[in-house]
């Protein structure tokens, strides 16, 4: 989906869907209701966690909106490669996560 489907689909402008894609901007709650249920997120995970960062949200939002412009075939090309990413964490000790924010850089 690009931000033109997005903007489209929830009354928005272009501009207003890249700024809160960049966390430039906070959607009121009626738009984060909306943009809930196009993009298919619980809101509970985007206001129930104080522990997570601000910037972790943004990547998380930004990695789930090019997710979701791919087609099928490259989907399916994006999940193998971040579930390797995941299975390397796991080896190296990298996943343990709780609190939502990036494991400090080695």
């Amino acid at each position: 989906m690009t931000q033109e489907d997005l903007a489209d689909r929830a009354g928005l402008s272009v501009q207003s869907v890249s700024a809160l894609e960049n966390a430039k901007n906070y959607p009121a709650l009626d738009t984060l209701v909306i943009l809930s249920e196009i993009l298919g997120f619980d809101i509970a995970d985007v206001v129930s966690d104080p522990q997570k960062s601000e910037s972790r949200f943004a990547l998380e939002t930004k990695a789930k909106s090019l997710l979701g412009r791919l087609d099928e075939d490259l989907l399916v090309l994006a999940v193998h490669q971040i579930e390797a990413l995941f299975d390397h964490a796991k080896r190296t000790g990298r996943t343990a996560n709780r609190a939502g924010n990036p494991p400090p850089r080695r």
